[in-house]
């Protein structure tokens, strides 16, 4: 894996030349196909994951079999490193929402590499405390504001996120589908079929080949 690559995750931003060769000596890359499981909340953790390319879903399964998406990640975000830091099993299950090529660092190597640089575990517990301020604003939008307020959320994050700026607005350049918004919203299909079509007539949002575009963020 080239050396520049492996700069652009957060994680590796400090190291030098020479440690990112060293590094770039215990990764390995894999690619998964669009809808293929990479791993299953329960699981044992084996290894970290870390994004080259691609869409990754991070959901759990309910005792309905229904699933909440907890989160949407992508190009230099990584994942499984909780599994790996506390020697529990899964805590969610992930899957590949697009064709995705992803790097690998298993768990021995992984856990070596923190040893060796204490900066990365600091940088780790930045990330998951962001995520677990974000899962605490799911809550509270669950808890406390409607399905429509739930939605508009959740576009402003994916704009943000993965938002590009153009002429009719900013756009979300990751094709999400109805189901998956409703996983993402936490309400089903045809609401979320409902209320975009309701943004569409109030000239808040627009769908342009499949993509959504934010009129005014």
């Amino acid at each position: 894996m080239p050396k520049n690559f492996l700069r652009n995750f957060i994680l590796f931003q400090d190291m030098n030349e020479q440690e990112l060769e060293e590094l770039s000596k215990i990764t390995y890359q894999r690619v998964y196909d669009k809808n293929e499981i990479i791993f299953l909340e329960g699981e044992v953790g084996d290894a970290v994951y870390l994004i080259l390319d691609g869409l990754i879903k991070v959901f759990r399964t309910v005792e309905s079999g229904r699933e909440k998406t907890l989160v949407l990640l992508g190009q230099w975000e990584f994942f499984g490193e909780m599994a790996l830091l506390d020697k529990s099993l899964r805590s969610a299950s992930i899957q590949a929402m697009k064709t995705s090529q992803l790097l690998v660092i298993d768990r021995e190597k992984f856990n070596g590499l923190l040893l060796k640089f204490p900066q990365i575990s600091l940088k780790i517990i930045v990330t998951l405390s962001n995520r677990l301020r974000e899962a605490n604003n799911q809550i509270k939008a669950l808890t406390f504001k409607s399905v429509k307020e739930r939605l508009h959320l959740v576009l402003l994050d994916l704009a943000d996120k993965y938002g590009e700026i153009a002429k009719e607005g900013t756009v979300i350049t990751k094709k999400i589908t109805h189901q998956e918004l409703a996983n993402l919203v936490g309400t089903t299909r045809e609401t979320i079929t409902k209320l975009l079509n309701e943004l569409i007539e109030e000239g808040i949002i627009i769908v342009k080949q499949r993509y959504l575009i934010l009129v005014d963020k």
